[in-house]
């Protein structure tokens, strides 16, 4: 399944205020994947088995991609700091940043959560951000949304290419959803083509 960025700021904006005030260990979990996954734009692969000590307090950290095997550095922007201060103040540095409620079954540790948690959870903010059924959200989502937002701000497709590690622009434009809102344009203007 395909999933799209969420274009709407305002609806980025809501959704980030509704999370923000869940208070409950799920709410924070997922306020703390939504926010990541904004403004730093990784796989779910790559935000999951991250630590607290990974991130409090810093400024930046480095993470080997799961899918390259690379090492990206990656800057915490100050929302995303701000986020982290105050959800993760007494944690322990070695808790998961996104830890599941269950531990694991054979050795009873705590554990992060699955994909297929986190992508329940985007599920669950897709339902807080009133998206339509046909919506498409994934775990993909945030990641995309970071991509889309970052190109309609900057138009620096270079800059995001190298980020997402795509070989062509077409790749990258594809992946954040610039292709086909641009296809959607071109079919608009052949409605018009012919009203006088």
């Amino acid at each position: 399944m395909r999933v799209e960025p969420i274009r709407d700021n305002d609806k980025v904006r809501r959704i980030q205020d509704a999370l923000k005030n869940d208070k409950s260990h799920v709410g924070q979990r997922r306020y703390l994947l939504f926010m990541s996954g904004l403004y730093l734009g990784r796989r779910i692969s790559d935000l999951l088995p991250l630590r607290v000590g990974d991130v409090a307090g810093k400024d930046k950290f480095i993470v080997r991609e799961k899918k390259t095997g690379k090492q990206i550095e990656l800057f915490i922007a100050k929302p995303l700091k701000q986020a982290y201060k105050e959800r993760l103040a007494g944690r322990d540095p070695d808790e998961w940043l996104f830890q599941s409620e269950q531990p694991d079954r054979i050795t009873k540790k705590p554990k992060p959560i699955d994909r297929r948690t986190a992508y329940r959870d985007m599920q669950a903010i897709a339902r807080i951000g009133g998206f339509p059924d046909d919506y498409k959200i994934g775990t993909h989502t945030l990641r995309k949304t970071f991509g889309y937002r970052y190109y309609q701000s900057t138009h620096d497709i270079a800059s995001l290419m190298k980020l997402f590690n795509h070989a062509k622009e077409e790749t990258t434009l594809i992946y954040i959803g610039i292709a086909s809102d641009e296809m959607k344009q071109t079919f608009r203007k052949i409605d018009r083509m012919y009203d006088t």
